[in-house]
């Protein structure tokens, strides 16, 4: 009898063998819902041609890999790929996208704090910015972005950029170019009690600035990319920050002319680019900084890793390590930017900041799927077609942070650095549509300090 069972098992393998391993062509790709964006950007993100000859399995992992890629532009709501078999050996491929909405007033009060958290803990209604514009995604329906912005209070100042301007049919080769003027009356001088110090004055701009730049990006492969970027500032401060603060930025002069060059390289394999569950993330970022009335040179190095593994069916793994080397020819307070300073920080320590000449900086989170997606009709917005179809994803988590940033001439009172620092904590993630995360998250520190923090992740603020 257990004989005859393996034989059973045998022949349906041996049956079932050719449907799994039948080479198949791709006919047709039939394509629609893309309203605006043209079919071009779309196909680029395909890991596929018409025309191709591949097993049926691999077939279908591609559509899979090519739904993953065509969400990850940022254009659409929702993707749908599907194949129809005809014949045993012939695939048609049908594409359906649900557009975004793509043009966005840009009227924000933004938190000039390094989060809302900080903010929360310490109101000061001085530190707000008003910023009204326009930011227009897929511009020419060739996922063209352009951005115009104004801002009035803690922060004025005009912007403009227009990136990613295709100079090839393969969108392999991408332009971008920026144009800036921003001044404040308020600015950090010192770093005292592991806290920014700011001074403020009245009546007169405490530092202002005018930038242009261009960068140019290659993309060979669809989830590779580098890019090198140029752009010139002229800054002038003034003079109460170097009284406070001889070092602020390496110099006696209150102006300065600067020369600044970029150059990255991304390898983003992961699942989604918003909320990824499965997938690597590999980026290296290098820049100078020359000053052109001035004998000063500063640069950075900054290498990130990234790595996400589903570990069973609801639970994931989620784990980076980030660091950067700082070097400059003078002792510079600016040019110190470590821990604390925009995503890298370790959760629990948002009200610290931690300057040096380097980091090290590890953040290891397990996810716990709550409820699945769901996706719902709203019947009220059915007149905003763009927006009626909304989804939730709900994630629960538990993290372990750790970091070391290192700075040579540490002051006592700073007592952060030069230290190894360690968090933990839990809480919960909402992830919705437009890559929408809302976060709030109780942690602990080093210092044995708990709190509830919250954050949230939006690509239009």
């Amino acid at each position: 009898m257990k004989s005859l069972y393996y034989y059973i098992i045998l022949f349906l393998c041996l049956i079932s063998h050719p449907l799994c391993a039948q080479n198949v062509t791709v006919d047709n790709i039939f394509l629609s819902g893309n309203k605006q964006s043209r079919a071009s950007v779309i196909y680029r993100e395909l890991t596929f041609n018409k025309g191709d000859t591949l097993p049926l399995a691999d077939l279908r992992r591609k559509l899979e890999a090519s739904r993953q890629n065509i969400l990850n532009t940022l254009l659409f709501n929702y993707v749908y790929i599907s194949d129809t078999l005809r014949d045993n050996a012939v695939v048609d491929v049908h594409i359906r996208v649900e557009e975004r909405w793509y043009i966005w007033p840009v009227i924000d009060l933004v938190f000039e704090d390094r989060n809302i958290s900080t903010w929360i803990r310490h109101p000061d209604w001085s530190r707000f910015s008003f910023g009204a514009g326009v930011n227009i995604e897929n511009m020419r329906g060739l996922n063209e972005n352009m951005n115009l912005n104004a801002r009035i209070g803690y922060q004025q100042g005009l912007s403009f950029s227009y990136s990613d301007v295709s100079l090839d049919k393969a969108r392999r080769h991408l332009l971008g170019l920026s144009l800036g003027y921003n001044r404040v009356h308020n600015a950090a001088y010192i770093t005292a009690y592991n806290k920014p110090s700011y001074v403020t004055t009245d009546g007169r701009a405490i530092r202002e600035r005018y930038s242009a730049g261009i960068n140019y990006s290659f993309r060979p492969q669809i989830r590779e990319r580098q890019t090198v970027r140029l752009y010139y500032e002229y800054t002038a401060i003034d003079d109460t920050l170097l009284q406070l603060n001889p070092a602020y930025w390496g110099g006696s002069h209150t102006r300065r002319h600067t020369l600044n060059a970029l150059y990255s390289y991304a390898s983003d394999y992961r699942d989604s680019y918003s909320y990824p569950l499965s997938g690597t993330l590999w980026k290296i970022t290098a820049s100078a900084t020359t000053v052109l009335n001035d004998r000063m040179l500063t640069g950075e190095l900054y290498p990130e890793i990234a790595t996400y593994w589903p570990l069973a069916r609801r639970w994931f793994y989620a784990g980076s390590v980030a660091a950067k080397l700082s070097v400059s020819s003078r002792e510079v307070y600016t040019a110190k930017r470590a821990l604390g300073y925009d995503n890298n920080y370790l959760r629990g320590y948002e009200d610290y900041v931690m300057d040096g000449e380097y980091f090290v900086l590890f953040k290891n989170t397990i996810r716990f799927l709550i409820m699945p997606t769901q996706t719902y009709e709203l019947e009220w917005l059915s007149a905003l077609d763009k927006f009626k179809k909304i989804h939730f994803t709900i994630y629960a988590n538990l993290f372990v942070d750790c970091g070391y940033s290192y700075n040579r001439h540490a002051m006592r009172h700073n007592d952060l650095q030069n230290l190894f620092l360690y968090s933990g904590g839990g809480g919960f993630d909402l992830v919705t549509y437009y890559d929408i995360v809302f976060r709030i998250d109780y942690s602990i520190n080093r210092k044995r300090e708990g709190g509830f923090y919250i954050t949230l992740i939006t690509p239009f603020f």
